[in-house]
């Protein structure tokens, strides 16, 4: 740990703001957040403002970044062709100096438009299986692909079940609206076992309907599992994963 990392972690405590709250709060994945605070990041484009939520002085941030190994202006520096650019633009235009300075102004930086739930309370064991609480443990951009659908989510993949197709810690990104198709990765959510608790949640692959049972496959180790059809709360296909996405 550093000095850097270090601080990250006592003030994040100090002023109870969770990585999540600053994943929320920039429209950054908490991905992109954890790095920093373990010192993953070579730097981040977001250091001013997490310093502020953590109520770190700038240039305190940015000497313990620098001390770190970490150029907190690393995110602002421009290849040398659009530097050349630049220059060539101001030339033509008369100016005396290329617009580097306010570069916001010139190459506009967009920030995710929408962000989707991670879902899910994880527990681990031989079958994948979790709890489905609907308790929200993370928000990660929304990919495009499900910009426009109410309700989407994604989970975190715990266990080895699905192996190697999904491993633990990657992402998972549902589309709640869409049927399920024989072959098609799912997201099903089955009732407690017990009243009162929660619902749990399988990443399975659809194998289909045999009268009124479920027929589910996993990979690892290889075999089908089944639920009654009364048991059955939902049934969400798999449209996009990833490491670190």
């Amino acid at each position: 740990m550093t000095k850097l990392t270090d601080k990250l972690h006592e003030q994040s405590e100090a002023t109870g703001v969770t990585q999540a709250d600053i994943a929320r709060e920039l429209n950054i994945t908490q991905q992109a957040v954890n790095n920093l605070f373990n010192g993953r990041a070579k730097s981040s484009a977001y250091w001013r403002e997490i310093a502020r939520m953590l109520q770190i002085d700038e240039q305190e941030m940015r000497q313990l970044m620098i001390d770190g190994g970490r150029d907190p202006e690393k995110n602002a520096k421009l290849p040398p062709s659009v530097v050349q650019g630049l220059k060539d633009i101001s030339a033509r235009m008369g100016a005396a100096e290329p617009p580097t300075a306010r570069l916001a102004e010139v190459i506009p930086m967009s920030k995710p438009s929408k962000m989707i739930p991670v879902l899910g309370e994880v527990v681990g064991g031989d079958d994948g299986e979790y709890i489905f609480n609907g308790q929200v443990q993370d928000y990660i951009a929304c990919p495009p692909s499900l910009a426009n659908v109410p309700n989407a989510y994604a989970v975190w993949v715990d266990g080895e079940s699905m192996s190697p197709r999904y491993r633990p810690g990657e992402l998972v990104y549902v589309h709640p609206a869409r049927p399920a198709r024989r072959g098609d990765d799912v997201v099903v959510q089955v009732h407690p076992r017990e009243e009162g608790m929660s619902p749990l949640g399988y990443i399975k692959e659809y194998v289909g309907w045999a009268g009124n049972r479920l027929v589910l496959k996993q990979y690892n180790p290889e075999k089908k599992i089944e639920f009654d059809r009364e048991s059955v709360v939902s049934i969400h296909p798999i449209i996009l994963s990833g490491k670190y996405t």
